[in-house]
């Protein structure tokens, strides 16, 4: 049996999206994703861990997002809620280390923060109603959808 590797993050865009195609000229959308968290160590000093992690969306996922870029949605320091699978990935950097990179080819979105910062314009692939900026990869070629199930 083949396992599955899916990853729910809750985080800030580190950098504004970008829109890319490949050779064949399928569009691809990448970003920079900073996932924190606060916690209290022994000696009872507040601290604080950030992961960085990649992320790309493709097909209508990655036009949803070029989308939500073009009309300001989308943009660094943006709350972001990312599902998808996860990927470790070793490079060597230039100073010569072995590094290891978290990308996640993403399945879901969802804009998140106050309501101001996502309120007007994007109903998700034109079909109306629902919050701005919530999509999912459609495997089966349909449209993004709006989505309110996020489950927390």
């Amino acid at each position: 049996m083949a396992g599955i590797s899916k990853v729910i993050l809750i985080g800030n865009l580190g950098r504004d999206p970008e829109t890319r195609y490949t050779p064949s000229g399928a569009m691809n959308v990448q970003f920079t994703m900073a996932v924190s968290r606060r916690f209290r160590d022994n000696s009872g000093q507040d601290q604080e861990r950030t992961n960085w992690f990649r992320v790309t969306a493709w097909a209508k996922l990655a036009e949803t997002l070029d989308n939500l870029t073009q009309q300001g949605y989308l943009a660094k320091g943006k709350q972001v809620y990312v599902e998808g699978r996860l990927e470790a990935r070793e490079y060597t950097d230039q100073n010569g280390a072995t590094r290891t990179s978290l990308d996640v080819s993403a399945t879901e979105f969802q804009l998140l923060g106050q309501r101001g910062d996502t309120e007007a314009g994007f109903g998700g692939g034109g079909q109306g109603g629902g919050r701005p900026g919530g999509a999912r990869e459609e495997p089966s070629g349909g449209t993004p959808n709006d989505f309110d199930d996020v489950p927390f």
